[in-house]
């Protein structure tokens, strides 16, 4: 909500979203240079509200890629999860986009890297895979489309969309005009009429 705001503002104060941008990075750069254990949400705040303003092109994909590298640099504990939030907010943006796409590619494999190398626990292992798979999801085959004779199509039409309370008779009448002496027709139409589990039905 806070970035779409920012972006709805920037034409008219173009000044708003660079001084958001200064205090994040600020905001960031304090967060990792502390490396406390505590506060953690603040620190998953900042990273998400970055990962937003990055999709509005708020944030530079540079310094949202910068902020990655570092990160990396030091791939432990809070470090991994404010990672994985940055990749779940805005990882998918800058992969798909050509001019971040290498880098993102290059940052994802890394954490893939020290994710086999580290002993992590099973909670940051499950949130490295997904924010991963979130960025770039595996290439699954397509389902082959089943393609149906046009005259099933319409038959299919007829019944299963057309047909209702209003229209019963007319129906009926393109239905008998069909021919049945044909009995793959005639076996279609039946089949169709009997699973009446595709019929929508209002009360």
């Amino acid at each position: 909500f806070y970035s779409r705001l920012v972006a709805a503002l920037e034409p008219c104060m173009p000044d708003v979203p660079i001084q958001l941008a200064a205090l994040l990075k600020q905001d960031f750069r304090w967060h990792v240079r502390k490396k406390d254990q505590i506060n953690i949400e603040s620190k998953l705040k900042v990273c998400r509200f970055i990962g937003e303003l990055t999709k509005f092109s708020m944030f530079s994909k540079a310094d949202v890629l910068f902020c990655v590298k570092q990160l990396l640099f030091d791939f432990s504990h809070h470090h991994i999860e404010m990672a994985c939030t940055i990749f779940e907010s805005c990882g998918a943006f800058l992969y798909r986009s050509p001019d971040s796409h290498r880098r993102t590619k290059i940052y994802l494999e890394q954490m893939l890297r020290k994710k086999a190398a580290m002993s992590l626990d099973s909670r940051y292992t499950t949130m490295i895979e997904n924010a991963y798979y979130v960025v770039a999801p595996p290439d699954t085959p397509q389902e082959a489309k089943r393609v149906r004779p046009a005259l099933h199509q319409y038959i299919r039409k007829l019944i299963y969309a057309d047909l209702n309370k209003t229209n019963t008779e007319k129906i009926l009448r393109q239905i008998r005009k069909f021919n049945w002496d044909d009995p793959e027709v005639a076996a279609y139409n039946v089949k169709c009429l009997k699973n009446v589990w595709n019929l929508k039905y209002f009360n």
